[in-house]
């Protein structure tokens, strides 16, 4: 059971992570290479506190929800603005 959540709040947090980076780069107003390396460095204390969040969740079903959720709605939104910016 806890090598499941285990797993589910790795990968899954991973995921969200890394959609957020891509995210948080297309929305920050700064120097390219600025916008990245701070929305690298939110993205791991997200990592981590998704991480802690899928030992908090009573059901393991919920959790892949809502961890599907995020990333669909953020690879929808990453989707937008990778257009927008074009």
């Amino acid at each position: 059971m806890k090598i499941q959540r285990l797993a589910i709040g790795s990968l899954g947090g991973y995921i969200i992570a890394s959609l957020l980076t891509i995210t948080l780069t297309f929305i920050l107003d700064m120097d390219k290479l600025e916008a990245v390396l701070l929305s690298t460095l939110v993205s791991y204390i997200i990592w981590m506190l998704l991480i802690l969040y899928s030992f908090t969740v009573v059901k393991i079903k919920n959790l892949l929800i809502q961890f599907s959720l995020i990333s669909i709605n953020l690879y929808l939104i990453n989707t937008y603005l990778f257009s927008v910016k074009l």
